[in-house]
């Protein structure tokens, strides 16, 4: 009876939003104690980096945080909308905030990889209000002018268009109206700015390629590492326990779900390939991982699961105390 009390708090949306709020208090006293690394460069290709927008500190904090809540408001709405979760279930809010406060430099700053974690849930939201509605080009359109837009201030979110390509044939709106609408969608941007006479060689610049783990210590170098896998691999475990559950599913729950599996395995994907821009995939591989842990410790509510999502709570709890500590 205990235990059945204690997975019931443990998927309420009190207690979540509780335990989020206790992950900003303690992102917000790393960085008021100084600890926080800000990031530097420019890493834009025609418009500046996400990371160079907001002047100050204290407003870099602020921004880098409402980033994660604007990310967790979109992951309540895909499932209030479109039921990705098959449950009643808040256990992905905790999750998320616990998984960006075990890194804090990234969950106190705002920078592409905040940003990514925006845009592409949006585009998601998007894609999911188009299935088998191959009439909805204006969505299709817009999910890749985003991309395309946002990809001027940094690649990495140009990364994303061949997952939503394959997002467009899962949710059977693939055909020659919605290539052109994607088509068109990706060469906006770039020639709005043309036409302000913003892309020129003089402005155009490459990204810097330079590796975040060359400029930091080997202790950090391996704590992040060992939260990156530790993220990476409680998101692929959640993957293979959830998949004889979605094989059952009608299409278009399948579908839904099979994009998610898409953008989880595309994110993995290009932080091995694009290592050296490792930081700005964290907060989307921490999204994905926290839908897949909710997906499956949600429609698997034994009583004697509540003792998985308390491991999940204290792992993440213990790498943010390393953060402190090393």
């Amino acid at each position: 009876m205990r235990l059945n009390l204690l997975l019931n708090l443990c998927h309420s949306r009190a207690f979540n939003i509780a335990l989020a709020f206790a992950a900003v208090i303690a992102a917000v006293a790393f960085f008021v104690t100084g600890h926080t690394v800000p990031l530097t460069g420019d890493k834009g290709l025609i418009l500046p980096s996400a990371n160079t927008w907001i002047l100050g500190i204290a407003a870099d904090c602020a921004a880098g945080i409402a980033g994660s809540v604007v990310t967790t408001v979109i992951m309540l709405m895909l499932n209030k909308v479109f039921n990705v979760l098959r449950s009643m279930t808040s256990l992905y809010i905790g999750l998320f905030a616990l998984m960006q406060l075990a890194t804090p430099d990234l969950f106190t700053q705002f920078y592409s990889g905040t940003l990514l974690a925006i845009v592409v849930p949006a585009c998601i939201f998007l894609l999911f209000s188009c299935y088998r509605d191959p009439g909805t080009t204006r969505h299709i359109f817009l999910i890749f002018f985003l991309l395309s837009g946002f990809g001027t201030t940094q690649y990495c979110f140009l990364l994303y268009v061949p997952a939503f390509l394959i997002g467009c044939a899962q949710m059977r709106i693939f055909n020659a109206r919605t290539v052109l609408a994607a088509i068109m969608g990706l060469i906006t941007p770039w020639w709005i700015l043309a036409g302000f006479g913003a892309i020129d060689p003089a402005t155009f610049t490459l990204p810097s390629f330079y590796s975040i783990l060359s400029t930091i210590n080997a202790e950090d170098t391996l704590l992040l590492l060992i939260t990156l896998g530790t993220t990476a691999g409680i998101m692929l475990l959640f993957f293979v326990l959830n998949f004889m559950k979605t094989i059952a599913y009608n299409a278009r729950a399948r579908a839904i779900n099979g994009m998610f599996i898409v953008i989880a395995l595309t994110t993995i994907a290009v932080m091995a390939i694009d290592y050296t821009n490792i930081l700005s995939y964290i907060p989307m591989l921490n999204f994905c991982a926290a839908l897949e842990a909710t997906h499956y410790l949600s429609t698997h509510r034994a009583d004697r699961s509540v003792i998985a999502i308390l491991i999940l709570y204290a792992v993440y709890a213990a790498l943010f105390a390393c953060q402190i500590i090393i």
